[in-house]
């Protein structure tokens, strides 16, 4: 299995809330491309899960792991769209505060995940 950084991860994951809160009142407008966001496939996290599916096949919350991934990517293009859109102008507005949940998921099947694959065999 490929070593991967948990750590760092974890890091990227937690600073989605604080990009959403600088892109406000920043992203308005047609130029901002909110399509990368939203592909779960090409950060670093979703790039190991899916280089190590068969590995991590058989690994308590792995598969959790993935699905919550791909739809917190989903879910932050989706507020990055309505952000674009003044749809969304502060941090007080509900779809945050449930991607902040959903986030906070990742965070916990990450942790679970490294515990799993460091410990001792």
């Amino acid at each position: 299995m490929k070593n991967f950084d948990f750590d760092n991860a974890l890091t990227m994951h937690r600073a989605w809330k604080m990009k959403f809160h600088l892109a406000l009142g920043s992203v308005q407008g047609k130029d901002y491309d909110t399509q990368p966001i939203g592909d779960a496939a090409h950060c670093s996290l979703g790039i190991w899960l899916a280089a190590n599916a068969g590995e991590l096949e058989g690994v308590v919350g792995a598969r959790e792991l993935l699905a919550v991934h791909e739809e917190f990517h989903r879910q932050s293009k989706a507020i990055a769209d309505a952000i674009r859109s003044g749809n969304i102008l502060s941090m007080d507005d509900p779809a945050i505060g449930a991607y902040l949940g959903l986030s906070e998921r990742i965070e916990d099947l990450l942790l679970q995940l490294k515990t799993h694959l460091q410990a001792p065999t």
